[in-house]
């Protein structure tokens, strides 16, 4: 086996610092982050160098500020010259895979109707998910049970379609801002999962070391867990905190951002990037 170290990213979408039971958040059920926080070593200190995806993941993997790398906001490249570092480690001698998210270039299928641009990213093995939604043959046929855009080649799409299964979510009842999602086994978390057990087995007598990056979407809006975790806090609504708010914080925000926040978080979709 290779001296040189294995390497495992397990990065979470959209997760607030204090969303762990590890952090002090007495209504979450999160053991698997928690073993990791208690056992690893947590950076309570650390931050986000950007509120929006495609400049924090560009900094992340760049260990670069946004200002540094170019790459500001959503909607556009991050430039050529920068190295990301499975680029870093592909090329020092690492197999380098991918699970899930990427979003380091423009992927709106307006622009980008197959799938996200690869940037030269260094990853051998690419399952690719910006995120979970109906496939792109069910909104043609009409029987798509959401709006979100999707590319022909979002790997969750296929692996479901290799089961025999399609992407499907349906109304909660009681409230606007979420949906009931599949079953956990066919969860686009558990995709990921599987893409990086199934790489990590596969290194199990090489002599090569490997990096393996798991993107998972959740818990990014739009909010559609299945229906057995949802069950577990319809019960803890009276006790559950409310978003923190304050009357008039929109006030002063450009139209786009009013327009996202008054709408139901469960119908997001992105505004239409023009070539």
């Amino acid at each position: 086996m290779s001296k040189r170290p294995n390497i495992l990213l397990l990065c979470t979408d959209q997760q607030r610092w204090d969303t762990l039971g590890a952090t002090g958040n007495p209504y979450v059920n999160t053991p698997d982050i928690d073993r990791l926080y208690a056992e690893g070593a947590a950076v309570p200190h650390a931050y986000c160098q950007s509120p929006v995806c495609t400049p924090s993941r560009a900094s992340f993997m760049t260990g670069r500020y946004p200002r540094t790398t170019g790459a500001y906001q959503n909607g556009q490249d991050l430039p050529p010259r920068e190295r990301l570092i499975s680029r870093i480690l592909s090329e020092a001698g690492y197999a380098c895979g991918l699970a899930g998210k990427l979003h380091v270039s423009a992927c709106n299928p307006s622009i980008a109707p197959v799938h996200e641009p690869r940037h030269n990213d260094g990853f051998d093995s690419f399952h690719w998910s910006h995120h979970p939604s109906s496939s792109v043959r069910d909104q043609i046929d009409g029987t798509a049970t959401d709006s979100a855009p999707n590319w022909p080649l979002n790997a969750h799409n296929m692996w479901l379609a290799e089961r025999g299964k399609a992407y499907a979510t349906e109304a909660f009842p009681d409230c606007a801002h979420i949906r009931i999602g599949p079953e956990a086994e066919d969860h686009q978390t558990t995709f990921c999962a599987e893409m990086a057990r199934n790489f990590i087995q596969a290194h199990d007598i090489s002599d090569t070391p490997w990096m393996y990056m798991v993107n998972f979407f959740d818990p990014h809006h739009p909010f559609d867990p299945p229906k057995a975790y949802l069950d577990r806090y319809l019960d803890q609504l009276d006790d559950l905190p409310l978003p923190s708010y304050r009357a008039g914080e929109l006030e002063g925000k450009p139209p786009f951002r009013k327009k996202i926040m008054k709408a139901p978080i469960a119908a997001w979709r992105p505004f239409p990037i023009p070539r």
